[in-house]
């Protein structure tokens, strides 16, 4: 059976096109070069395997993996971790010259073993094209994609997806639980998964959440994502005792048995499926032998990862016969301090209300409210229009409003963090970090030259609140990554109600704005308006970057003998000219006589 691609699908395609980086089959039967499909999970190894025969059945298909060493074919699909070997690396370039080279769950291809990989071939082949394909294009730990990726060629987003008939619906059912995740620290930009599992990892929390799946998602067959290895094998014995057909899967699992029991799955021996880190990315469920569709995602960790959010979320939007929707069982948790992912920030929406929040009855009881979204797609079309002029309520960072949009100082070290509108759509926002070059000694001034920040996009255009939520998920990690030795959290400081903010105004920070005629009322406030001053600033200025020099600063500087870069900027001339006049000034200074 050959099957062709949908709309979107050759929409990508052309996109591809248009971009110099064709469809798989066209390039390498242009070029006689073959095409390697590298991935870090077995089954995302296999599924390239299993489907590009449905719309090429006449390529050659070579597994690069464990005992397997199928080279010189037209496509080559690979592991990561057996790829990435220096033997199997150099037989794998030796056996052949490539052309094309996909990386799926291309967020991974920042890492040293993709790099590696990526590098050898690339050398091999200077004119070979990488292409990545995620459904989640950002890191939480601001890692710049644009290190291995130019741009990004496509992008449908979920809802667009699901508008055009091509993901299911999505209901989504939250449940509380009176539990409070306040006193869980941060580890890696997510909560800690040890801590996590102290508080959710016990009988009485589990019941319950296996009793919410009875109440409001059964007879669905059910993936639920887990805490850790421990809280998916706990749930699914608890998910068993409560009589009903549920096995584990996790990375640790032997091979054999893990596809044993996903098959069980997907015939319908099982009806929920516990998991940690297998299934959260690149897994297609396929019912056989009439099993029922999966329709059903039970999120049983909370999490402040937007992406990992997606990722879950995403396993069971796929298309089945007599699928009516996706029921995404979620759980709400007391906490004022942790600003957890919920389902309505991926469409650009605000906060569910309060798992406090109560409910009183005739008899005088007071329960929680269950909230209740029975379609993602109509309530996102009837949703309020996002205020754009101010921060979403849930970022809990220091914003300050600039004329490129909302920018952040997240410290000297890191630089800054700008949330922009795109220009062809103003509801959709794109993430930059720019980060600031490293100090050199003998230099001066405090504030670097706004050319030498690296300007690093984060992200495809993203709703209002996922803008900000991929933001402050990527300080966060910035932040702690270079803490955790102290065991301290240091965006305590950037948090919008940081006490520091409420002191007076530095003399800096006066003299800083005496030129613009802004009064700030405290220091939170003067900070806000010399972040958004600097960040418009290297906005500007980058942007002169890019206008040739003038003739009478090529004039002073060849003057000057200066060495003039091949195609200086107006604004790099500026720079230089202002330097040399410092260095004659200071130079003049220590000549004086001493009397």
């Amino acid at each position: 059976m050959q099957i062709k691609p949908r709309d979107y699908q050759n929409e990508a395609l052309e996109a591809l096109a248009k971009g110099r980086r064709n469809d798989i089959k066209r390039v390498v039967e242009e070029t006689g070069l073959g095409a390697i499909f590298m991935a870090h999970r077995d089954e995302l190894i296999t599924q390239p395997a299993q489907k590009i025969p449905l719309v090429w059945p006449e390529a050659t298909i070579g597994r690069v993996k464990a005992n397997d060493n199928e080279l010189g074919r037209q496509v080559t699909v690979a592991s990561i971790q057996t790829i990435q070997r220096d033997s199997r690396l150099t037989q794998i370039i030796e056996a052949q010259e490539y052309s094309l080279l996909y990386i799926d769950e291309a967020h991974h291809a920042t890492s040293t073993s993709y790099r590696k990989v990526i590098d050898a071939v690339s050398a091999a082949n200077p004119n070979m094209t990488i292409v990545g394909l995620t459904a989640t294009p950002v890191r939480s730990d601001a890692t710049s994609m644009d290190k291995v990726f130019t741009e990004i060629t496509y992008h449908k987003s979920m809802l667009d997806l699901i508008e055009a008939g091509y993901l299911s619906d999505i209901e989504l059912k939250q449940v509380p639980l009176q539990v409070s995740i306040d006193g869980v620290p941060r580890q890696g930009g997510d909560l800690k998964s040890s801590e996590v599992r102290k508080i959710l990892a016990i009988p009485e929390i589990m019941v319950s959440m296996v009793d919410a799946w009875k109440a409001h998602a059964a007879p669905r067959r059910t993936i639920v994502f887990a805490i850790d290895v421990a809280h998916a094998n706990y749930l699914a014995q608890i998910f068993q005792s409560r009589g009903v057909k549920a096995t584990s899967v996790y990375g640790d699992l032997d091979t054999t048995e893990r596809r044993k029991r996903l098959a069980a799955f997907q015939s319908g021996e099982y009806d929920v499926l516990t998991n940690v880190g297998v299934l959260v990315e690149g897994f297609d469920d396929i019912a056989v032998n009439d099993a029922a569709p999966l329709s059903c995602i039970m999120l049983a960790r909370p999490t402040l990862s937007q992406s990992l959010y997606i990722q879950s979320v995403g396993r069971g939007t796929r298309l089945a016969p007599d699928k009516e929707n996706c029921l995404v069982l979620d759980f709400a948790y007391n906490s004022s301090r942790h600003h957890i992912v919920q389902l309505p920030h991926l469409f650009g929406m605000e906060d569910l209300p309060s798992p406090n929040a109560k409910k009183k009855i005739d008899e005088g009881e007071v329960i929680e409210v269950e909230h209740h979204i029975p379609s993602i797609l109509a309530a996102v079309r009837d949703a309020q229009q996002v205020d754009i002029r101010k921060p979403p309520p849930r970022a809990g960072l220091r914003w300050a409003k600039s004329t490129n949009g909302f920018a952040l100082s997240i410290g000297r070290e890191h630089g800054f963090m700008l949330i922009r509108p795109t220009d062809k759509d103003p509801k959709l926002f794109e993430v930059f970090h720019l980060a600031p070059p490293k100090k050199d000694p003998d230099d001066d001034r405090a504030i670097p030259k706004s050319e030498d920040y690296a300007v690093h996009r984060l992200s495809q255009p993203l709703s209002f609140e996922w803008a900000f939520g991929l933001a402050e998920d990527s300080t966060r990690e910035l932040h702690e990554a270079r803490s955790q030795s102290k065991r301290m959290q240091k965006t305590r400081n950037l948090e919008k109600e940081s006490g520091w903010m409420t002191l007076p105004p530095t003399d800096n920070q006066l003299r800083t704005l005496a030129r613009t005629g802004e009064k700030p009322k405290n220091r939170g406030e003067a900070t806000n308006m010399i972040t958004a001053l600097i960040v418009d600033r290297i906005i500007r200025d980058r942007k002169e970057h890019r206008t040739p020099a003038t003739k009478k600063q090529l004039g002073w500087l060849r003057w000057k003998k200066i060495p003039i870069p091949k195609n200086i900027s107006k604004s790099t001339a500026a720079r230089m000219i202002t330097d040399h006049k410092r260095k004659e000034e200071k130079k003049g200074q220590q000549e004086l006589p001493i009397d």
